[in-house]
């Protein structure tokens, strides 16, 4: 066998790096791919609030895939005050499909705070659906904590009849302007959109009962308009 020169040696070597670098290759691509997949998975997201005397349960798909065949089960409900009966929603019970950023909510219970005992109620949920990328099966066992509603807005059943409230203010406009045509000594109509400047003064009426002056200068509405324009 002839000896091995230095330059097979430097081939083999080389040869080992470059399958070295190849396996290396492949092991980061393969890592990164799942890592990417994993980053589409769907995220499902719950929140517990109060609306209305009734309790409901939001669920959130914040991931960026679809979550398909979900499924959602609710256990129990503690620390509801009287409460602790489920009172639930025909959504739970049935599978949904929920793509990304999209909600859906439905009543649990009813609201268990009364003047004699306080409510911060939780809930145990079996969830189970299918990751839209790959099909792969998730089953998730959580528990649900209430979230005060600080953040949301503010709903209010009110009965008010506006066209009372618009009665009343033109009547009030009216008034006004009674008097300002009383104090200013002109005849402006309701109707009139006209700036007018006031001729007159209290001090001025004033002046004319202590001087018993008894002349009107009260204007026409046509010569209120006329030196208007």
């Amino acid at each position: 066998m002839d000896k091995i020169t230095i330059q097979t040696v430097i081939s083999i070597i080389a040869a080992f790096i470059s399958l070295s670098t190849v396996i290396v290759s492949i092991y980061y691509n393969h890592k990164n791919s799942k890592q990417y997949l994993k980053s589409l998975d769907p995220l499902l997201s719950f929140k517990l609030f109060e609306l209305k005397d009734e309790l409901y349960l939001r669920v959130t798909n914040t991931g960026r895939s679809a979550a398909k065949d979900v499924l959602i089960e609710i256990k129990r409900i503690e620390n509801n005050g009287d409460r602790n009966e489920l009172e639930l929603d025909a959504l739970f019970g049935k599978e949904i499909e929920l793509y990304p950023n999209e909600s859906t909510q439905g009543r649990i219970a009813f609201w268990g705070a009364t003047i004699c005992s306080s409510a911060f109620p939780k809930i145990n949920i079996d969830i189970r659906y299918k990751k839209g990328v790959t099909g792969e099966q998730v089953h998730i066992e959580r528990t649900v904590i209430f979230s005060p509603s600080y953040d949301e807005k503010i709903y209010g059943d009110f009965n008010i009849d506006l066209r009372e409230i618009n009665k009343n203010m033109d009547v009030m406009a009216k008034a006004n302007l009674r008097t300002a045509n009383y104090l200013d000594g002109c005849q402006v109509a309701p109707f009139d959109e006209l700036n007018i400047l006031a001729h007159k003064s209290l001090h001025d009426d004033l002046q004319s009962v202590k001087q018993r002056e008894n002349v009107s200068t009260v204007m026409k509405r046509e010569d209120v308009i006329k030196n208007r324009l």
